[in-house]
């Protein structure tokens, strides 16, 4: 019943937004998110938690406290952008994206390795999959199912609407290592604590992190182009920046390779968080996982 009636209110909410124009519902969906950042103590504090680690003497308090607020409204603005998507038209939705180096992707697709998309939840990540199916770029996206079933069956025909294909978080390397060699396109978003089984540990922001060495190892067996891309937040629209395949360091040395490989991932994310701190999804506990030669354990 809790259920049903999430899914009712987010169907009534759908109703509402769906119908304003669109400059209004950001402005209401950055207001939601403000105060959402004023009643969530835990996640607000850690946000500035990390922040105050990332920049450490690089911003004053007051500006840690204004990008804090500004993750806060971005969420509040995608959570909007999200439940219009369904409502709007292929046109409307392009009216809306621009795509800077789609010709990157399109030649790392003809290499018939199949192509990697590395990117972070930053910006509105979920604008991501549905421009790019509508520009003829269509992705496999691994996503971690919603736990409400009925919210997520919607959100998954969403995300699938202009030809991706949603793969549930828990697929296995070779199935994924099968598709690449179908020459199929996947979208990983590698900016997310792991535990010690499953991670290296590279510097993010100066601080050793838990990123998932699953994706340089699939890179380093395929042999797939990784192509970065990043979908940046603007006043009314998105602006989307696909860049050239990068290169992958190749020492024949598995381990030293596949941490060089995850340092040269987690360095690119870094390089557009720094940029746009705000719309990079702060609230997550992305340093909670430590290394084995810390004393202390998880958490």
């Amino acid at each position: 019943m809790k259920q049903q009636i999430e899914y009712l209110l987010l169907i009534l909410l759908i109703g509402v937004f769906r119908i304003l124009p669109y400059p209004l519902a950001l402005r209401l969906g950055a207001a939601l998110g403000g105060g959402f950042h004023r009643l969530d103590r835990r996640h607000r504090l850690i946000a500035l938690d990390n922040l105050r680690a990332a920049f450490k003497s690089e911003k004053t308090e007051a500006e840690l406290e204004t990008i804090a607020l500004g993750v806060y409204q971005n969420l509040g603005r995608s959570a909007v952008e999200v439940m219009r998507l369904s409502h709007q038209t292929p046109a409307e939705i392009m009216a809306m994206t621009e795509i800077e180096g789609l010709e990157h992707y399109q030649a790392a697709k003809q290499g018939n390795k199949g192509v990697i998309l590395l990117g972070a939840h930053f910006g509105n990540w979920e604008w991501i999959p549905t421009a790019l199916g509508i520009a003829g770029a269509p992705m496999h996206i691994i996503v971690r199912p919603i736990d409400n079933p009925f919210i997520d069956r919607m959100i998954h025909a969403l995300r699938e609407r202009h030809g991706n294909t949603v793969l549930n978080k828990r697929t296995d390397t070779p199935e994924v290592i099968r598709l690449l060699r179908k020459g199929e396109a996947i979208g990983f978003l590698l900016d997310q604590n792991v535990g010690r089984e499953k991670a290296i540990f590279v510097d993010y922001f100066g601080r050793p992190a838990g990123t998932n060495k699953a994706l340089a190892t699939i890179a380093l067996r395929t042999g797939a182009p990784v192509v970065p891309m990043f979908v940046i937040r603007q006043k009314y629209g998105h602006k989307i920046v696909i860049e050239k395949p990068m290169d992958l360091p190749r020492s024949g040395v598995l381990k030293d390779d596949l941490v060089d490989i995850t340092r040269l991932f987690t360095n690119k994310i870094e390089s557009y968080v720094r940029q746009y701190p705000e719309q990079w999804l702060w609230l997550h506990r992305r340093w909670k996982t430590r290394p084995p030669e810390e004393d202390g354990v998880d958490g």
